[in-house]
């Protein structure tokens, strides 16, 4: 009988170019050994920014104001500023226009997660798991909300059983900063999008020290009910939230979920 895990990988904010996630694949391939499901996983992952161009139009923008204005060239905090916040806001902005990069991003996602369950029909049992990291956590949540809702790319051709992600068994979010995008709102209004089914769980894993991840739970009642959340230790302030995908603190206990759930199947 024929078991796979996939694992489908969501990035966060910065330019991120294919290989971001081979650290997490070393560490799951360390942490699994010996273990049946060691070689049964398979990786696929997604660039969202980079695939929709706005990683490109960053990058040309900084060179333009760098070329004339001495900031700091490569390694400059203002270029990563740029990156980190100028995802944020090139997401958000316009997002129901149709060809908004929320749009052309949820498009894109909707493509891979679609991909990654004509995985799943190749063999006997397969589950599908998601890490995403940082601003990609926002990106998913709101791709979830919508197909849930109608809205955005689902609104005239509603979402399937093979894009609605209703299928999802497992997902850990690390260095969310979904609190950055609800923070204007009231408590009540803070909804998390639904269960996908009745063995789905959600596990969050945030440093303290690091001021773009954050716990999820007491951001409202909806959040409390889905989410569970795991203060960890990967380094010290901003570099903090650049570490997760290759710490032990995340990628042993993830690797113990994916022991754990391979065998449940």
């Amino acid at each position: 009988m024929s078991k796979k895990i996939i694992i489908l990988t969501v990035p966060g904010i910065g330019s991120k170019e294919a290989g971001y996630s081979d650290g997490l694949k070393e560490k799951l391939r360390k942490f699994t050994k010996g273990k049946p499901v060691f070689d049964n996983m398979i990786f696929m992952e997604t660039l969202p920014f980079k695939e929709t161009k706005i990683d490109k139009n960053q990058a040309d923008l900084y060179k333009r104001l760098n070329e004339m204005n001495r900031l700091g060239g490569k390694l400059s905090l203002r270029k990563f500023v740029l990156e980190a916040f100028g995802d944020a806001v090139a997401f958000e902005r316009n997002a129901y226009d149709n060809n908004s990069s929320y749009k052309r991003i949820h498009r894109y996602l909707r493509k891979r997660i679609e991909q990654a369950n004509t995985e799943m029909e190749k063999h006997d049992k397969t589950r599908i798991v998601i890490v995403a990291a940082s601003m990609g956590v926002q990106v998913l949540s709101t791709y979830i909300w919508d197909a849930d809702h109608k809205k955005g790319i689902f609104e005239k051709a509603g979402a399937t059983k093979k894009n609605n992600l209703e299928n999802l068994s497992y997902l850990a979010t690390i260095g969310c900063n979904i609190p950055l995008f609800v923070s204007g709102s009231p408590e009540n209004e803070i909804q998390a999008f639904k269960k996908r089914n009745s063995g789905f769980k959600w596990d969050n894993y945030y440093d303290s020290d690091d001021v773009l991840g954050w716990p999820l739970k007491q951001l409202s009642d909806s959040y409390k009910k889905i989410v569970t959340d795991h203060e960890i230790n990967t380094g010290l302030y901003v570099g903090s939230h650049l570490r997760y995908w290759d710490d032990n603190e995340f990628t042993k206990p993830f690797a113990k979920k994916l022991i754990n759930l391979y065998s449940s199947m």
